[in-house]
């Protein structure tokens, strides 16, 4: 992940902050139990991005002859497979 935990739960903080001033979203539970379900979610998507980019690494180091040979960039081949599967699967990335 490239976020730590300190990190995250300070987003998550920061996040719920706004959502209850901005009247955008009203507690019905006790604030620390609401930060930690936001800290939740982040660390799931990150940890569903990190899955993803080792499934892509997989894919392309079976085909790294081809692209090596193609002369196509590495890192632009990993980011539209990445989008592609993450569009398949519903991800947002």
């Amino acid at each position: 992940m490239r976020l730590t935990k300190d990190m995250i739960q300070h987003i998550s903080e920061a996040i719920a902050t706004n959502l209850v001033s901005k009247h955008v979203a009203t507690m019905n539970t006790a604030r620390p139990e609401l930060v930690a379900r936001i800290a939740e979610t982040i660390t799931a998507d990150l940890l569903a991005e990190d899955k993803l980019n080792k499934e892509v690494e997989k894919l392309l180091s079976a085909h790294e002859a081809e692209i090596s040979r193609g002369g196509m960039d590495y890192r632009k081949v990993f980011e539209l497979t990445k989008q592609k599967l993450a569009k398949e699967r519903g991800i947002v990335l």
